[in-house]
């Protein structure tokens, strides 16, 4: 589940910095570019539109080629053929004027958002190549194998300054709004604020991922507990730090700009008197050309034929060159497989899924009074996975033990605590043999029997447990940790 959040919430994060930056900017720059009084409205709602569902369409179009391992290129191919679209919609609404700011609106939209994107592949590449290795084995990996973690952390430094770039470019846009207009309106505020934050959760996520690399290398991954409840922290301190901001720079703040203003304005209408220079020159005398060089001065017309023959040569080899670059990704296998396969329905469908999990993770409660795993749960976890590693079993049943180890993880957790010993040496359905001895009911004796013969038979069998049975399972193990 924090996975799938992680993932959105990155994503969110690439939409968020690139679009309301170009959307602020073309609310501030309107006032300045659009022209009513003869018609000529170069920002307006189309505008504003566009660039919103552009933000969300190269979201989608940057997580897609990270899946499909997409060159590099291809972004070039994509943003020329996305802003053609654009316009010829334009056209078809009768927006004269909008492709005159749309175009390097949503180039520069484009690759600021590929450019932050950027940093979550990496971050994704890096957790994958040590999703199968825990401890000592992730520790030696990491030893011989680093280079996914130093391109991870150059990466981190670099984003670090196009941030704060980003941030500056921000505040430059502003302070000419504040000049031009002297105020904004109430969208205007949202979408800065909307800005801001997201830059600070982007330092927030780097600070992650540096932390990642760092504990991966001593052997530990998850080490955050709570995630969301660290997030929700950041998130309050910004919000926090924005309202002292807001009491801070009021009418009767500490340090008034007008007071340096002042002088300076003072100094532009005391206008010195200006002076003009005569000065006195010569014309050059003029040159017969025909007398200087010869009637005869023009090259022949071989010289001229050639000469023709390369520029247009040159012409054709270049338009040829850019249509060969532009159109041969639609003729490559990769494509023809990736429509035939209907990669695109499997990619929406699981993002829609995602977003379902993203909102439930992101609005459900946290569980109070949350046990850190102890020593013995933790013992009982290396030994299973060890017992993989041994048995090779297919990844559905990897997948399968690794679910329901995490569950009996938790009941050993309860028995540690009621002081139901966990020992090595026992079985799965030994100890639960020893908490059907300590519970009182039948009904949790029987869940007990049940979570024990059900763990043991996922594990000893190559057939995966049916859901009835796994469903059985977890409500059996739910049932005893109730008590």
């Amino acid at each position: 589940m924090s996975g799938t959040f992680n993932r959105i919430f990155e994503r969110l994060l690439v939409f968020t910095v690139s679009t309301s930056l170009i959307l602020v900017a073309m609310g501030i720059f309107s006032s300045a570019l659009n022209n009513y009084e003869v018609d000529k409205v170069f920002i307006d709602w189309f505008v504003y539109l566009a660039i919103g569902i552009s933000g969300l369409i190269y979201a989608l179009v940057l997580q897609i080629f990270a899946l499909e391992k997409i060159k590099s290129a291809m972004h070039i191919v994509f943003i020329f053929f996305y802003i053609v679209i654009v316009l010829v919609i334009a056209a078809l609404f009768g927006k004269g004027y909008a492709p005159y700011v749309l175009i390097p609106a949503l180039f520069i939209q484009y690759f600021i958002a590929a450019g932050i994107n950027d940093m979550f592949i990496l971050h994704d590449k890096f957790l994958f190549e040590c999703e199968t290795f825990e401890k000592k084995d992730l520790e030696t990996y990491l030893f011989h194998n680093n280079l996914s973690a130093i391109d991870l952390t150059e990466k981190t430094k670099t984003q670090e300054v196009v941030l704060f770039g980003i941030s500056v470019v921000m505040f430059i846009i502003l302070v000419f709004g504040k000049l031009a207009e002297g105020y904004f309106n109430p969208l205007i505020n949202i979408l800065v604020v909307v800005f801001y934050l997201s830059i600070l959760l982007c330092y927030f996520t780097l600070g992650l991922f540096r932390n990642d690399v760092f504990y991966a290398f001593l052997g530990y991954k998850d080490y955050l507990a709570e995630p969301k409840r660290l997030l929700r922290t950041v998130i309050l301190i910004f919000l926090i730090s924005m309202g002292l901001g807001l009491l801070i720079s009021s009418n009767k703040a500490l340090i008034k700009i007008n007071y340096y203003l002042k002088d300076y304005t003072e100094q532009l209408e005391d206008k010195p008197p200006v002076y003009k220079d005569n000065y006195d020159f010569t014309p050059l005398p003029e040159i017969d050309l025909e007398e200087a060089f010869g009637k005869d001065s023009r090259p022949s017309w071989i010289v001229e034929f050639i000469f023709q023959l390369l520029k247009y040569g040159a012409i054709v080899f270049i338009s040829c060159s850019v249509i060969y670059f532009l159109f041969k990704p639609f003729f490559t296998k990769h494509f023809r497989v990736y429509w035939s396969e209907g990669r695109l329905i499997k990619f929406l469908h699981n993002l829609w899924e995602d977003i379902k999990l993203f909102f439930h993770f992101m609005f459900s409660k946290d569980p109070k009074n949350s046990p850190y795993s102890t020593v013995q749960s933790q013992k009982f976890r290396d030994s299973m996975m060890d017992f993989l590693k041994k048995a090779k079993r297919s990844k559905e049943k990897e997948a399968e033990i690794d679910r329901l180890t995490k569950h009996f993880m938790k009941l050993i957790d309860w028995g540690e605590a009621n002081k139901i010993k966990y020992r090595p040496n026992l079985a799965p359905a030994e100890y639960t043999d020893l908490i059907v001895q300590n519970v009182v009911t039948d009904e949790k004796k029987a869940a007990a029997n049940n979570a024990g013969h059900l763990f043991e038979k996922a594990l000893y069998d190559k057939n995966v447990l049916s859901s009835e049975e796994e469903k059985l399972f977890v409500e059996s193990i739910n049932l005893i940790l109730q008590s």
